[in-house]
Parts: structure tokens; sequence; C-alpha cells
């Protein structure tokens, strides 16, 4: 009947009366309450938001946390391994430290170790003054440039010298103790002190 142009008409209760309705009008109210408005999807999208804020914050502390212990595990190592070829090679093995350059350097086997981007040493006031005496000789500034100081000196009988080593990140500090009778090389770890003076 609908191809002879007659219009169906539903009819619709409200409050006790019959009143006609146009045939789509059921179905278009029933989509509209079916839907999602736009206020609830704003809200949907700033909880994804602010978790996924919190998710790439915290995933970023916990890399910079882990490149730091990295850096302090490869130190520990590269000072074991100094004391590993002093007794191997029966000579005095120094680890030297380049302040220019933020490397370390074994005196035998000429291994390097790069501290990287915000990681500092801190230089006990013997050190900075054989630093200051290399670089005001008259030394040219190449030369003055490759001024290194010893931090630690492993022997051939096991034993070492030097420590405590101070290393410095962006929020946390280290302490690398070496024991003098056997070269036992250990570090703690702690949070930096604000008022620390460096």
């Amino acid at each position: 009947m609908a191809s002879l142009g007659v219009k169906v008409i539903t009819p619709i209760l409200t409050a006790g009366k019959i009143r006609a309705a146009p045939a789509g009008a059921a179905t278009r109210r029933g989509a509209r309450t079916s839907a999602f408005t736009l206020v609830e999807m704003i809200v949907v999208v700033a909880i994804m938001t602010l978790g996924l804020s919190l998710f790439l914050g915290l995933n970023h502390r916990q890399r910079e946390s882990l490149v730091w212990r990295t850096k302090l595990r490869e130190l520990q190592v590269f000072f074991k391994a100094a004391r590993s070829h002093a007794i191997l090679q029966r000579k005095t093995n120094d680890c030297l430290f380049n302040p220019e350059s933020g490397g370390l350097r074994e005196q035998l086997d000429r291994r390097r170790v790069l501290l990287g981007p915000g990681v500092e040493i801190e230089l006990n006031a013997a050190q900075q003054a054989l630093l200051a005496a290399a670089a005001g000789c008259g030394a040219a500034p190449a030369a003055a440039i490759q001024a290194e100081v010893s931090l630690l000196t492993f022997y051939a009988d096991g034993g070492a010298a030097g420590g405590p080593l101070r290393v410095f990140g962006q929020r946390s500090q280290a302490e690398f103790t070496v024991n003098p009778l056997t070269g036992g090389i250990t570090f703690t770890e702690r949070l930096k002190d604000d008022g620390a003076g460096r």
C-alpha cells in the first residue's frame, strides 16, 4: 500500500490520549538513546589521555633508572677487570680519568669506559690539584685536554689504593669503595642530596 501513496500512522499513547506519529519516529528516538553523547566521548578521551600520560611518564623514569644502573654495573665490571689484569700481568694498574672527555681507561689493557651524559665523578682535593698543575704548567691546550688523574690503583698482589669514588647521576648518586687488602669493589646507591656540595 505504500506504493499507492498511503501514509502509515502508528499511534503513540501520551498521558492517556492517543496521538498519531510518523512511521519512522519510533526508530529515530530509539537510535538517539543508544548513541554516545559528545560529553561522554570527551570524558572517555580525557581518561584515556590521562592514563597514557601516566604510563609514559613512569616508563621514562624507569628507562632513566635502567640506564643509570647499567652504567654503575659497567663501572664495577671495569674496575674488577682492572684488578684482574693487575694480578695476571703482575704489574700495577691505574684506572685513569680524563675529566674533559668523561672517560676512564686502564693503564695496562687500555680498555676504556665513557661515563656518558649526566654522569659525573667527584674528584678529591689532591686529584683536583694534580689536574690544576697539569693544566697550569704552561703546556699546550691539547696537552691540557689529555690531563688524566688516577682514581684507583690495583696492585699485583690483589690489593688496591684509592677511593671512595663518588659518582653522580641526574637523580641518584653512588659510592664505590675498594677494599685495600683484597681489591674488592662494592658500591652503594642512594638518591642525590639536594644540598650536597660537589
